[in-house]
């Protein structure tokens, strides 16, 4: 099993254009799972979203989707993400010979 989260963050003023925007965009496929999403606002809107592929054989192609659907936000102006390939602890420690 593998995750991908995505930080980010845009202006409150944007909003509304965020909201039309993500009901626009091309849904994600099947086999990657909003695991959570996670809010905050101090200043600008502040997100943060776990992905799940239970398949890793669908990883990079979980990666592909996720980021072509968050370059659809590229055109609003202030709206910035970062995409974070994440292994779950103990298969970090695994590669490393400790698991």
């Amino acid at each position: 099993m593998a995750y991908i989260v995505i930080m980010g963050s845009f202006p409150a003023h944007v909003g509304m254009e965020v909201g039309k925007k993500f009901l626009e965009l091309e849904k994600l496929p099947d086999f990657i799972k909003t695991e959570h999403v996670f809010n905050a606002a101090a200043g600008d809107y502040t997100f943060f979203t776990i992905y799940k592929i239970e398949d890793d054989s669908k990883y990079f192609d979980a990666l592909k989707a996720i980021t072509k659907r968050f370059s659809g936000y590229m055109d609003i102006v202030g709206y910035k993400y970062t995409v974070y390939p994440v292994l779950e602890a103990k298969d970090a420690l695994s590669m490393v010979g400790l698991g």
